[in-house]
């Protein structure tokens, strides 16, 4: 008999609560390791993001994440700068009993970003750069409604949510740079009541770049920390769905740079992490971005 009634748990806890922190949900602004750089792109990344859902222990599904986004930057003089996102998400969890997939456009997202600290020397290198960004996330994309079963599978929030944003390069000497980004997503309530809880992210990286030929080799490692706060339903906390936690990891990159363009690879992996009281386990992330660089000014050749 309690076989029966762990299958049954098993069961509603699916319909309930599938990977809480797993879709568009946990996502967070970042402008990454370029931001000193004054130059126009286009591009497209790509993002793949896997997770284990456990009750009492027990694994019960997989969640993997496949992520595409288009992306621009551009600038507007010397200081200010406007990112755009428009993702596409497709997302498939694996049971015992049965595989589910769900794709869609997500919510699109437009970021300002401010330099505060612009300091450069006399070869136009930049020594200090402080940016300073807000931005929007446009409830335009696929969403599910609350209680719908696997609401957390689909691309959008719902919901128009803030973005915040903090961004601080240090030039330590011809090759070697240090950089620590912090960001705040404010999440807002959707038309059926629901509000995902508020996410924190920061992050801190050591870079090292050097040349080859007529380009650059830009490698980072570091390390990310992420906070999710629990989400609420008609203004109460949902008490039945732990959905809060947080994800320590480490993560590294290697990027080559061009005149025109900008290849990236991305690894990041779960060192500690509590995700809904140990009912969910993020697993390695991988990331991969062309772009391609409309302009570029000619200076900005030396920043690295």
């Amino acid at each position: 008999m309690k076989y029966f009634y762990l299958f049954g748990m098993l069961l509603s806890y699916v319909k309930l609560s599938a990977c809480d922190l797993c879709g568009g949900v946990g996502s967070n602004a970042s402008i990454g390791i370029f931001a000193a750089n004054q130059f126009h792109l286009v591009g497209w990344r790509s993002q793949v993001r896997s997770f284990d859902s456990y009750l009492y222990g027990i694994k019960h599904s997989s969640e993997t994440f496949w992520q595409n986004d288009l992306t621009f930057r551009t600038q507007l003089g010397r200081k200010v700068q406007i990112y755009g996102t428009i993702p596409f998400q497709v997302a498939r969890q694996k049971t015992d009993f049965n595989a589910t997939l769900v794709q869609g456009i997500g919510d699109p997202n437009l970021l300002l970003t401010y330099a505060l600290i612009d300091r450069k020397d006399s070869m136009h290198v930049t020594q200090d750069f402080l940016n300073l960004g807000f931005g929007i996330k446009m409830p335009f994309g696929k969403s599910g409604n609350y209680p719908l079963e696997l609401k957390n599978l689909y691309p959008g929030t719902g919901s128009w949510d803030g973005l915040l944003l903090a961004n601080y390069t240090r030039r330590l000497d011809s090759r070697f740079s240090i950089q620590a980004e912090a960001s705040h997503t404010l999440k807002g309530t959707d038309q059926a009541s629901f509000r995902y809880g508020n996410s924190t992210q920061i992050s801190s990286v050591f870079i090292y770049n050097r040349k080859v030929n007529s380009a650059r080799l830009i490698t980072s490692c570091g390390f990310q920390q992420d906070w999710f706060a629990s989400s609420r339903y008609q203004g109460s906390i949902l008490m039945e769905q732990a959905n809060n936690g947080y994800v320590s990891s480490v993560k590294a990159s290697v990027n080559l740079l061009t005149y025109h363009w900008l290849f990236s690879l991305q690894a990041q992996k779960a060192m500690f992490q509590s995700l809904s009281q140990g009912a969910i386990q993020q697993k390695i992330v991988f990331g991969l971005n062309v772009n391609y660089l409309i302009k570029k000014k000619q200076h900005e050749k030396n920043n690295f």
